[in-house]
C-alpha cells in the first residue's frame, strides 16, 4: 500500500556519520523514501480465545536462544539452545509428540553464544549451526554430524560483542552467508561462505547506534537481500540495502520502540510484501512495519506486556492470518497478539512461562497442523514448551500438498476460492534438503518441508487467478488456481474432466490430513495418499478395498500411492484404516447443472492438463484453456531441456484449446521412446516473470 506525503507526522532526519557525535534523543527517519506513523487501534469485534498446555524441559546454564531443527534426522522437531551463562549449547530432542528431552550439550568453548541460527555451510545434506559468541568476538561454526551431534567448533572473527545472525545467501553464489551485529562496533560483519564451510571476511556495514537484531529478506524488491538490524541505544530500525554481491549501504532508518531487541519477517497484511515486526523491550512494546511496496513502511506499535524480548509471526487461531507471538521477559509470560488480516492486532492473550524468557521460537512440535511455542528461560535454565490447543476455523479451506523429491506436486492443481482462508497442509516423501517453497504473491519464502511432518503454510487469496507453488531449491513447480466462487471452481473441474485431492495418513496422531475431502459425482477422482509413519489398511467402500492386513499396506511411508475411480453416487463415504481405526470422510456432490459450454463460459484460469493418453504411441492429447486472448507457447523438450517441437507459438483466442503430438520433432522425424516434457508459457507484458508457466511430463512407448 502506498503512503503519501500528506499522512508524515513527524520531521524527517538522517543517520549521523560515523565519526560525528551521536544525539541519542533523536529519531533518524528514512531521507527520501515516504513514510507514516500510524497508531493503530483496531480490535476485531471477537477474539477467539487461544488455548495452549505447558510443560518445562530443563536446558543447559542461562539458555538465551534457541533454533528448530532434526537433529537425528528422525522426522522430528529438536531445538538447539545457546546458554549465555554456560557458554554450551543444549540439545533437546524431541519426540514428535511434542514432548523434549535433554540429551547432551556442546561446549562452544568461545564465551557468551549469545543467539544460534542454523543452516546447511558445507552442504553435504545435514544441518549445521553457528553461535554469536559476545565476549570472544567470533562466530563459531559446528558441522553436524548427522547423528543428532556436531563436530568440534570452527571460529571466525567478528566486531566487538556480536548479538545476532542472519543466514542467507548475500552474493547469489548459491552458498550461505553471515550478517552478524557487533553491538559494541555500531556495524555489521558481512561473512561469505563457499559452501565448504568456510567463510570469508567482506568487511564491515554501519548500522547505527548498539545494533543487536538481525534479519534478512528482500525489503525494497529489487530482487536483492537486504538486512533489517535493530539498533538497541538509538530505538531505531534500519534497512541496509543488498546489491547482490555481498555490499550492503544504509537505505532507511524507522523510529521503533525502546530497545529492539529481535525482528520476525513476514507479510501481515497480505499484500504479499515483506513486513517486519520488532520486539522492544524497555516499553514492552511490539512495532509493526507494512512495507508499502516502494520501500518505505507504516508503523503501528502494541502493547505486548512489561518488557518484549523476542517475536515469532504464525497463525495461532487458525484463521489464515499472521499473528504475534511476544516473549515478555519482565513479565515472564508470552503474549501472543492476533491479526485482522490488514496489519492490526488484537489486545494480547497471555501465557506463563518460566523465569526471565528471553528468546521464543515456533514450529509445529506434535504435528497436528497447529503453530506451537518454546521459550528459553535465561533465569531458571529451562525451556517452556506451549503447545497450542486452539480449535481452528472451519471455514478455512484445508488442502493436503504431498511434494515429490525433485519432482511434483500432488495435487496439481490447487483450486480455491477468493476470500476464503487456504490452508496448505505440505509434507515431503524422501528427504527435507532445501525444500522451501514460495507463492507469490502471498508467501515469499516458508519454512523447510520436512520429511515426517506437516507444515501448515495459510494466508487468503484476494484475487482471481492462477498462481504457482514453486519449490525454491530445486524450481519445479505447481499450480494454484483462485476462483471468484464455488460454482466457477465445479466448473473448472468439470471443463477438465478430473479432479485431483490428496491425503496425508499418520498412525502416531490417529488422523487423516485432511478430515474430511470432498468431489463430485461422475468426474474421475484421483487420491494421492502418502503416510508420515506406518503402513497403513484403508479402504472407502464401495470403490477401495483394503489389502489384507497380512500384506503391505496401500499407503506406505515415502511412497506416493494412488486410489483412481470415478464417484457413481452422492452422499458421505468413510475412509477407513482397517487395523488403525481411526477415519476421515468423502463428501460426494452433484456436478452444477448449468452447461458450461450453452453458457459459453471462458476458462477462468490459464490451465494446462495432463496428456492423454499417457504413456502413448504413438499420438497423444494436450489440452489447455487462455481466459483471454493471449500470446501462448506450447513446447516439447526432452530430458536434457533440449526443445524437440513447437505445438503452438503465437496469439490464441481466448477458450478452451486442444493440440495433438505425434512423437515427432520439429522437421517431422519421429523421436525415440522417452520421457518428454510439454511446457505452456503465457509472456508477462513487461516481458521478465511469466504470466503463466505449466510442465508436464509425458512418456513415449513404442
Amino acid at each position: 500500500m502506498a503512503i503519501h506525503a500528506d499522512f508524515i507526522t513527524k520531521p524527517r532526519y538522517r543517520l549521523p556519520l560515523k565519526d560525528e557525535p551521536r544525539d541519542r534523543t533523536k529519531y533518524p527517519w528514512r531521507p527520501a523514501a515516504v513514510l507514516a506513523l500510524a497508531m493503530l487501534a483496531y480490535l476485531p469485534a471477537q477474539t477467539p480465545t487461544l488455548q495452549f498446555s505447558s510443560t518445562t524441559v530443563p536446558a543447559g546454564n542461562g539458555p538465551r536462544s534457541a533454533i528448530l531443527l532434526d537433529l537425528d534426522r528422525d522426522g522430528h522437531r529438536d531445538l538447539a539452545v545457546a546458554n549465555i551463562r554456560g557458554s554450551s549449547i543444549s540439545l533437546l530432542f524431541g519426540d514428535g509428540s511434542g514432548a523434549f528431552m535433554l540429551l547432551d550439550s556442546l561446549d562452544t568453548e568461545h564465551k557468551a553464544p549469545h543467539a544460534i541460527a542454523s543452516g546447511d555451510f558445507n552442504e553435504d545434506g545435514i544441518v549445521d549451526a553457528v553461535t554469536a559468541n559476545k565476549d570472544s568476538h567470533t562466530v563459531a561454526l559446528f558441522l553436524g554430524d548427522g547423528e543428532g551431534g556436531f563436530l568440534a567448533p570452527t571460529f571466525f572473527a567478528t566486531g566487538q560483542g556480536p548479538r545476532w545472525i542472519a543466514v542467507a545467501d548475500f552474493n547469489e553464489d548459491e552458498h550461505a552467508d553471515l550478517a552478524v551485529t557487533n553491538r559494541d562496533d555500531d556495524n555489521v560483519s558481512i561473512l561469505l561462505g563457499d559452501g565448504s564451510g568456510n567463510f570469508v571476511a567482506a568487511g564491515t556495514v554501519y548500522s547505527g547506534d548498539g545494533p543487536v537484531p538481525v534479519a534478512a529478506a528482500d525489503f525494497n524488491g529489487d530482487g536483492f537481500i537486504d538486512l533489517a538490524v535493530g539498533n538497541d541505544l538509538s530505538n531505531t530500525l534500519v534497512v541496509l540495502a543488498g546489491d547482490g554481491a555481498g555490499g550492503f549501504a544504509l537505505s532507511l532508518a524507522v523510529p521503533v520502540g525502546l530497545s529492539p531487541k529481535s525482528i520476525a519477517v513476514g507479510d501481515l497484511n497480505q499484500d504479499g510484501l515483506s513486513d517486519m515486526a520488532v520486539a522492544c523491550l524497555l516499553d514492552g512494546s511490539v512495532t509493526v512495519l507494512l512495507s508499502d511496496d516502494q520501500g518505505g513502511f507504516t508503523v503501528s506499535s502494541y502493547a505486548a506486556g512489561g518488557g518484549s524480548f523476542g517475536v515469532v509471526i504464525g497463525d495461532f487461531d487458525g484463521d489464515g492470518k499472521s499473528d504475534l507471538a511476544v516473549v515478555d521477559g519482565v513479565d515472564y509470560q508470552v503474549s501472543v497478539l492476533l491479526a485482522d488480516g490488514l496489519g492490526g492486532f488484537a489486545e494480547a492473550q497471555t501465557f506463563p512461562t518460566g523465569f526471565a524468557p528471553h528468546a521464543i521460537v515456533s514450529g509445529d512440535f506434535n504435528r497436528d497442523g497447529r503453530p506451537d511455542l518454546a521459550m528459553p528461560n535465561t533465569g531458571d535454565n529451562t525451556v517452556t514448551i506451549l503447545l497450542n490447543e486452539t480449535p481452528f476455523q472451519e471455514s478455512v479451506h484445508e488442502v493436503a500438498v504431498i511434494q515429490k523429491l525433485y519432482a511434483d506436486f500432488f495435487p496439481d492443481p490447487i483450486i480455491s476460492l477468493v476470500g476464503q482462508p487456504l490452508r496448505l497442509l505440505i509434507t515431503t516423501n524422501l528427504r527435507e534438503h532445501v525444500n522451501r517453497l514460495s507463492i507469490l504473491p502471498f508467501i515469499s519464502q516458508t519454512d523447510v518441508v520436512r520429511v515426517g511432518e506437516i507444515m501448515s503454510v495459510e494466508f487468503t487469496p484476494q484475487e482471481a487467478g492462477t498462481f504457482q507453488i514453486v519449490n525454491i531449491g530445486h524450481g519445479f513447480s505447481g499450480d494454484i488456481i483462485i476462483v471468484k466462487d464455488s460454482l466457477a471452481a465445479d466448473q473448472l473441474l468439470i471443463a477438465n474432466g478430473r479432479q485431483h485431492v490428496s491425503l496425508i495418513h499418520s498412525n502416531a496422531q490417529s488422523k487423516i490430513y485432511p478430515p474430511t475431502i470432498r468431489a463430485l459425482k461422475d468426474i474421475p477422482l484421483t487420491i494421492f495418499n502418502i503416510s508420515l509413519d506406518d503402513d497403513h489398511w484403508v479402504s472407502i467402500e464401495p470403490w477401495v478395498a483394503a489389502p489384507a492386513n497380512t500384506s503391505p499396506g496401500n499407503v506406505r511411508p515415502g511412497t506416493v500411492t494412488t486410489f483412481e475411480f470415478t464417484p457413481s453416487d452422492t452422499g458421505r463415504y468413510v475412509i477407513q484404516h482397517n487395523v488403525h481405526g481411526f477415519s476421515g470422510t468423502l463428501i460426494v456432490e452433484s456436478q452444477v447443472t448449468t452447461d458450461v459450454a450453452d453458457q459459453g463460459k471462458l476458462p477462468v484460469a490459464y490451465t494446462l492438463v495432463q496428456n492423454f493418453p499417457n504413456p502413448f504411441n504413438p499420438v497423444t492429447t494436450l489440452k489447455y484453456g487462455l481466459p483471454r486472448r493471449a500470446d501462448a507457447l506450447l513446447v516439447i523438450y526432452d530430458v536434457s531441456g533440449r526443445e524437440v517441437a513447437r505445438l503452438v507459438d503465437g496469439i490464441q483466442p481466448p477458450g478452451d484449446h486442444q493440440v495433438q503430438w505425434a512423437g515427432k520433432d520439429q522437421s517431422g522425424r519421429n523421436v525415440p521412446s522417452g520421457i518428454y516434457i510439454a511446457r505452456l508459457l503465457v509472456p508477462s507484458k513487461a516481458g521478465v516473470t511469466p504470466e503463466y508457466s505449466k510442465s508436464i511430463k509425458m512418456v513415449l512407448l513404442k
